[in-house]
């Protein structure tokens, strides 16, 4: 059923909304400021999940400058103070070497821990290296076992996994039926990617019953979750009319965004569908959306 993706680390956050994400408004820097300190003072008088979070972001240079190496001090002291997330999280920093030597091992134990504390990202990633025997002795259906525990917990990244371990019949008996709900349950929380990938599936007609409407609705729910693929697909079914009415002028507008977001072959389709007036791909207008990203 497509290609498999087999996410290994989820980057599970804390149930702790930041105050201006919840008006879903960019910080300006003197808040972005504000909420380092905040958080700082907070992590420095105990309250453990404000250490995650201030680690999180010296682990991706959000609002501070990156330093992986601060990163895993501030999960190292949150996952002791019994942030479960906290511990979730610095497994990754072990599992890739960031900030940290890189130990396997280490990070097997903190995704453990993680996940008998309640992390459900924990659940998933710590399945992530028993699918592929990262630390660990190779389990798959061990692996099965932990990414339906996370997606029952509502992680749409354990519903995505365990959608893959279903469709390529790893650890479980191979039931692409149950892999396509899986997929769609991991797109219904907020799995942007996963929802991009369904909207391939309709598209082409693999593994479900083509339709090009149902495609459009994947598509656009990817874009609209930040997903650069899903607007390039969603600009060219506007481009070439397929299960919406054709519109090039929408179609450029949602390259740009796919351009915007990263994806080099969405900046291209911008060119093409000012030097080609045939249509938005600069190719025949029957080949699958995404078929470059797939082949």
């Amino acid at each position: 059923m497509g290609k498999s993706r087999i996410t290994v680390f989820i980057l599970w956050l804390a149930p702790c909304v930041l105050s201006f994400s919840a008006a879903g408004q960019t910080p300006s820097p003197q808040q972005a400021l504000e909420e380092v300190q905040r958080l700082a003072s907070e992590c420095e008088h105990g309250k453990y999940e404000a250490c995650n979070i201030l680690g999180i972001k010296y682990m991706n240079g959000r609002g501070v400058a990156k330093d992986e190496a601060r990163a895993v001090a501030l999960l190292q002291k949150a996952c002791e103070g019994g942030s479960a997330a906290g511990c979730s999280n610095l497994g990754i920093m072990y599992a890739g070497g960031r900030g940290v030597a890189k130990d396997e091992a280490r990070a097997v134990t903190l995704y453990q821990r993680a996940c008998d504390g309640g992390s459900t990202g924990g659940c998933s990633n710590l399945g992530g290296m028993y699918a592929n025997g990262r630390g660990v002795a190779k389990d798959e259906a061990r692996a099965v076992t932990l990414y339906q525990r996370a997606c029952d917990g509502g992680s749409a990244g354990g519903c995505s996994n365990l959608g893959d371990m279903y469709a390529n019949g790893r650890g479980a008996a191979k039931d692409e039926v149950r892999a396509l709900a899986l997929y769609q349950q991991a797109c219904d929380v907020g799995e942007a990617w996963r929802c991009s990938d369904l909207g391939d599936l309709y598209a082409s007609g693999r593994g479900v019953a083509k339709d090009d409407v149902r495609a459009v609705t994947f598509y656009q729910r990817a874009c609209d979750g930040g997903e650069a693929r899903g607007c390039f697909n969603l600009g060219f079914m506007y481009a070439v009319g397929r299960g919406v009415a054709k519109d090039r002028a929408h179609g450029v507008t949602l390259y740009q965004r796919g351009c915007d977001g990263g994806l080099a072959l969405s900046c291209a389709a911008v060119v093409d569908m000012k030097l080609d007036g045939h249509n938005g791909r600069g190719g025949t207008t029957d080949e699958p959306p995404g078929a470059a990203l797939y082949q």
